[in-house]
């Protein structure tokens, strides 16, 4: 029986349909305060954060920021846990600069009434090329909604809630982690948020400050399927946040310091000197007056 012969180093720099020097990839920027997160066809990118701390809302602000400056990228959010109208009010709440409660409460005043108004009309572009996946809240369903809006950026919110038939959470993690790589591997770039399980101190208890890349709820799962993986740290009483890269497969690993805004529900951007301590345990020490904590 005759072997194959493999497909060379040369011989693939040779084929221009398979590899070429002078077509540029395509590449979606998506603008400050996100400026240097690497966002294309293919790769995985994974965030996770505490409860509370502005996952949703990052993601959502994170591909608007992209429909907007690309217009014609369309993108399908699967978020297991928000309803598709609060979702709505969250992305009213920044584009109009409108409190989050008011609109959520319909306690509107009439000029905020007429900002939220002029934002449907200014973004109706955009608005028209995001969609909110139903259930079941499964990789083959987002595919297929995927097809039928001709959506190439997907979110996964969050993947542990994803369902994989009737597997144990390490073997669904895998799975859905696996499909996720598929639909990547089909053109898709892939935002996938986590929850993160708290970390022991030294004192025995248990704290989100100084998460790392284990903090992930089924780690080797995630950190396997993902290309990128990010920390976001927040300090709710400043606003003070920070997403730290804690894995890059492709460059350099790069923080980006921002600042969350809850009444308007968006992260801006952020003082490189600011500092904070993310939910400290009772072993983490203070600052020294005038001194940052680091990440």
């Amino acid at each position: 029986m005759s072997v194959p012969r493999p497909v060379s180093a040369l011989d693939l720099a040779r084929d221009r349909s398979r590899y070429d020097l002078d077509a540029k990839p395509e590449r979606w920027l998506a603008g400050p305060p996100f400026d240097t997160l690497d966002i294309r066809p293919g790769r995985v990118l994974l965030f996770g954060a505490p409860p509370g701390a502005g996952k949703t809302t990052f993601a959502l602000q994170l591909v608007t920021n992209l429909l907007d400056r690309y217009p014609a990228l369309r993108c399908v959010v699967g978020n297991v846990e928000t309803a598709a109208p609060v979702l709505l009010d969250k992305l009213l709440a920044r584009f109009a600069s409108v409190d989050f409660t008011a609109v959520m409460n319909r306690e509107l005043l009439a000029i905020e009434r007429q900002r939220i108004d002029d934002a449907l009309r200014d973004r109706a572009n955009l608005l028209d090329r995001l969609a909110f996946l139903d259930p079941p809240f499964s990789v083959p369903n987002l595919f297929g909604v995927m097809k039928g809006f001709d959506a190439r950026l997907a979110v996964v919110d969050y993947v542990q809630r994803f369902a994989a038939d009737d597997k144990e959470d390490r073997a669904k993690l895998d799975t859905v982690m696996s499909q996720i790589r598929t639909l990547a591997d089909q053109g898709a770039a892939v935002l996938v948020i986590s929850s993160v399980a708290r970390q022991k101190n030294r004192n025995g208890g248990s704290t989100y400050g100084g998460l790392t890349l284990a903090a992930f709820r089924g780690s080797a799962e995630l950190e396997f399927g993902a290309d990128s993986a990010f920390l976001l740290h927040s300090d709710p009483v400043s606003g003070v946040s920070r997403l730290e890269c804690v894995k890059e497969r492709f460059g350099r690993q790069r923080d980006i310091s921002l600042r969350f805004c809850g009444e308007y529900q968006r992260f801006d951007a952020g003082d490189l000197l600011d500092g904070f301590d993310a939910a400290p345990g009772p072993s983490t020490p203070a600052p020294a007056a005038g001194g940052t904590v680091t990440l």
